[in-house]
């Protein structure tokens, strides 16, 4: 539950190691500040991953998979806004990098991705053999 407020025993000596491993700094803010969010589901052939990233070209997307990890990133090249005379500045775009675990059951060869409307679609086809560990491929963004 991620609005359970949690008491900490400071006189516990597992108290510094209790929190650190504590939800908080990993799920409520921090992770969710810095990537973007994202939505898996599972169809009936294949494995759907669903990644908010508006204002991002396709172009600047890199989707990569090695052995069964697959790997979102978006570097910020983009210094555009340092020149120009802000007032105010909400926008925010900050380059990240996300892995995902694939399960055993997908075909690799056959990942499709497309970016639509500011959400990148990544469609993972189930199968019955596993990928290889040392192979590296890039997935092109339709």
């Amino acid at each position: 539950m991620a609005n359970r407020i949690k008491k900490y025993d400071i006189f516990n000596p597992g108290f510094l190691r209790d929190f650190l491993e504590d939800d908080f700094l990993t799920d409520s803010f921090f992770h969710r500040r810095l990537t973007p969010p994202v939505n898996i589901w599972e169809g009936s052939d294949s494995y759907v991953v669903e990644v908010s990233t508006p204002g991002i070209k396709k172009e600047d997307i890199k989707i990569r998979r090695k052995g069964n990890v697959l790997t979102i990133s978006y570097d910020d090249e983009s210094r555009e806004y340092n020149e120009k005379n802000y007032h105010r500045k909400e926008f925010q775009r900050r380059s990240f990098s996300r892995s995902l675990n694939l399960p055993e059951d997908v075909e690799i060869d056959k990942i499709l991705s497309e970016y639509r409307d500011g959400i990148l679609t990544i469609s993972i086809p189930k199968s019955w053999v596993s990928a290889s560990e040392d192979e590296i491929i890039d997935i092109e963004i339709k």
